[in-house]
């Protein structure tokens, strides 16, 4: 939301965003926007929307003289557009559309003056807007949000005044509503407490970007705070994120762990790690105490107990319709990590497939297991620390870990040899094709063959087996040949000492954009550096 509208109060985004909904409850619509007209800018400014992807949401801010303007306000009623090739200007709009996308622009108006836009894009089932049928619908919906907004009349913005926080003694215990799953959490008050919250890049990105678009829409829909939820179940940590549309100070998110230590006394708060995002970063972090508290606990198949909380500063209950609402969302998000679950299990299945595999080979080379699982784990940090999406990392952590199984089709004495004949070397530098050989067999939900097959080809195109350059090696080839080498360099061998960490980083940049990505290179030091 953009500064000029961060003054509407929270049960008017609420009332907004649960209209714009019915664009898809009524209409079928799979994407709506809405846009309310800046009064000293004329600009029309985003409030809400869903179903457009989180990489290609729909414009911010439209400004006065936008071509879709004008093109609106010569119409000044609703207007489909089922084949808009002949409307450039609605082609910001359509981005991210698997087919052609079809458009229902409607303005609304409140006593003649035009206050806001309503957005509708792609009916469901691949249909067509039909005006003669559904604008009778459409009209409605417009007339209640400018019922809405004259209902909740948007104040003109002022600095908030600054709150000193109550001596702790003064805190009054949170008041707790009844989860929605029928089942009570008892909340304590919480304590002060000196220790610190560990910061930490996501450990789980679609996960987390998933929960991120559930509390912004909790948050429109049910007015909080915060919205927290704790992960029992996950393998490598204990994420606990938190979500505000205002930063928060240190000692509230304090009291968000605080209340997750008490549902979970046998978890440490050494073993939390804490993530949290605020859509207006810039802003004051709002400080105080949280007086209220919704908390719902997810249940799943596997047996993990995963929690979600509301909070409120104000002693404010929720009421019988808002934990409706908020049980909706919750089961969304059950069932969403339900299915990560199982992704996650079946990526524990492989990874002991191939440690099985690599286990089998320790009596021939001895550092073969050692040196697959090092890459592998570096080489997933990696791809997480360029945003590759989590299929990505979980194809570039299987083919790390199987990238050098072809050496087991060749005679073991060869690899140990200090030096090589030409003839030696050429069967060596086989392994990524023998691979393929020794994997056939196995399926792979991702293509691993593919990124193994080109782990040694160089940025500048001198490696091999195809001497492919640049872009067009794939980016886990990229990945495991740089973090691959980094581990060679730190590794001692009969022939040669292991470099320090210091030294194999500048080795790595003096090869950057000759030998390796470099980017990746860049990106890699930036995580080697932050363990030193």
């Amino acid at each position: 939301m953009l500064p000029s509208l961060r003054s509407l109060s929270d049960p008017l985004i609420q009332r907004l965003a649960q209209l714009i909904y019915r664009c898809l409850e009524d209409l079928g619509s799979t994407k709506a926007a809405l846009y309310l007209k800046d009064p000293a800018t004329g600009s029309f400014d985003l409030v809400s929307h869903y179903g457009w992807p989180r990489t290609l949401p729909p414009p911010d801010r439209i400004a006065p003289q936008d071509p879709m303007l004008v093109l609106v306000a010569r119409e000044r009623r609703s207007l489909a557009v089922n084949d808009p090739r002949n409307y450039p200007e609605l082609k910001p709009f359509g981005h991210g559309a698997a087919h052609v996308p079809r458009f229902y622009l409607s303005p609304i108006y409140d006593r003649g003056e035009w206050k806001a836009l309503l957005l509708q894009r792609d009916p469901s089932k691949g249909g067509a807007y039909d005006p003669e049928r559904q604008d009778a619908v459409v009209q409605t919906i417009c007339t209640e949000i400018a019922l809405a907004l004259n209902a909740f009349p948007v104040p003109s913005p002022r600095p908030e005044p600054a709150q000193e926080a109550p001596a702790v003694d003064e805190v009054p215990a949170l008041r707790v509503a009844a989860p929605p799953s029928g089942a009570m959490v008892q909340v304590e008050k919480p304590e002060a407490s000196a220790l610190p919250l560990e910061e930490m890049e996501a450990v789980i990105p679609e996960q987390q970007t998933f929960f991120w678009e559930a509390a912004s829409l909790l948050c429109q829909m049910v007015p909080s705070a915060a919205v927290a939820l704790w992960l029992n179940d996950a393998l490598d940590a204990r994420p606990l994120l938190i979500y505000s549309r205002l930063p928060l100070s240190a000692d509230l998110k304090q009291q968000v762990v605080r209340q997750v230590l008490t549902q979970a006394p046998h978890v440490k708060e050494t073993e939390l790690r804490l993530l949290t995002r605020s859509e207006w970063m810039e802003r004051e972090p709002v400080s105080g105490h949280f007086a209220t508290l919704l908390p719902v606990l997810l249940e799943e198949e596997a047996g993990g107990e995963n929690l979600l909380m509301l909070f409120r500063l104000e002693d404010r209950p929720f009421s019988m319709h808002e934990q409706d609402l908020v049980r909706q969302v919750s089961r969304m998000l059950g069932f969403y990590l339900q299915e990560a679950g199982l992704h996650e299990r079946y990526h524990q299945a492989f990874l002991s497939v191939s440690h099985r595999i690599l286990a089998s080979a320790e009596g021939r080379i001895p550092s073969l297991k050692t040196h697959s699982i090092n890459t592998a784990e570096l080489s997933r940090d990696l791809a997480r620390k360029v945003d590759l999406p989590t299929s990505a990392v979980e194809a570039v952590s299987i083919s790390a870990i199987l990238h050098d199984v072809g050496t087991l089709l060749l005679d073991y004495r060869v690899l140990d040899k200090p030096r090589l004949t030409a003839e030696e070397l050429e069967k060596v530098r086989q392994h990524p094709l023998l691979a393929s050989t020794f994997l056939k067999d196995l399926y792979f939900p991702f293509d691993v063959l593919h990124i193994i097959r080109h782990h040694h080809e160089h940025w500048d195109g001198g490696g091999y087996p195809d001497g492919l350059k640049g872009e067009a090696i794939p980016m886990g080839s990229r990945i495991i040949h740089l973090v691959e080498a980094y581990e060679m360099m730190i590794s001692e061998t009969p022939y040669r000492p292991a470099k320090t960490p210091v030294q194999a980083e500048a080795e790595l940049e003096r090869l950057a954009g000759v030998q390796f990505d470099p980017q990746l290179v860049t990106r890699l030091i930036q995580i080697l550096k932050s363990r030193h």
